[in-house]
């Protein structure tokens, strides 16, 4: 509003500054040039001073609708922009909702497979993927299966350094287990893993 009042202003003094060169130019030299000069002088004045007498008189009322009218629009702006952040974290919360339900699915489903399969053993699933809905496309990264016997298992050894081979040990142990998840899922045997609930 305020750029649209100056190029009005701009406009009306560089059109007056055309007028009066244009009148300079066709006045003859004489003493009338004079009185035409002091004509011109007290219009190009009143241009510029009327711009400047209208602000002084309606200015306060102009500079207030101008600030209301940029409040509303920084205002309008700022909501959209809330808007907009509270739509995608929405968006980012039904895409975890998603993800939970899928993986809570999936380790449901898994556990029937292994139960159907061996009913003589309890298991726990627990899923670590990556889940893409809007190309419907899912990276498993691994796959644990805790296995508990109902059977009496033999004492083992007391080792001292059992995390590294303790997984590799298990998974040798139910190496059936792991082949079966692995072509009923589709899942390569290197992102199953096998431990032991404890009971």
């Amino acid at each position: 509003m305020f750029i649209d009042v100056l190029k009005n202003i701009v406009i009306t003094i560089v059109t007056v500054l055309i007028f009066i060169s244009a009148v300079e130019i066709m006045v003859p030299s004489n003493k009338m040039k004079k009185y035409v000069n002091f004509v011109l002088g007290l219009i190009l004045i009143s241009v510029i001073l009327s711009p400047i007498v209208k602000f002084l008189s309606n200015g306060d009322k102009e500079i207030v609708n101008s600030i209301k009218s940029y409040e509303e629009i920084f205002t309008d702006n700022q909501n959209k922009f809330k808007s907009d952040n509270v739509s995608t974290l929405k968006n980012n919360g039904k895409e975890d909702t998603k993800k939970e339900l899928f993986i809570r699915n999936f380790n449901k489903n898994c556990e029937d497979l292994l139960k159907n399969k061996f009913k003589e053993m309890t298991f726990k699933s627990e899923l670590e993927c990556d889940v893409d809905f809007n190309n419907i496309t899912f990276n498993i990264k691994k796959l644990r299966i805790g296995i508990a016997d109902s059977k009496v298992n033999k004492i083992k050894k007391v080792r001292i350094n059992k995390e590294k081979t303790d997984n590799k040990e298990e998974n040798e142990e139910y190496s059936e287990v792991v082949n079966y998840i692995s072509n009923q899922l589709d899942i390569p045997k290197e992102k199953i893993e096998i431990y032991k609930l404890e009971e």
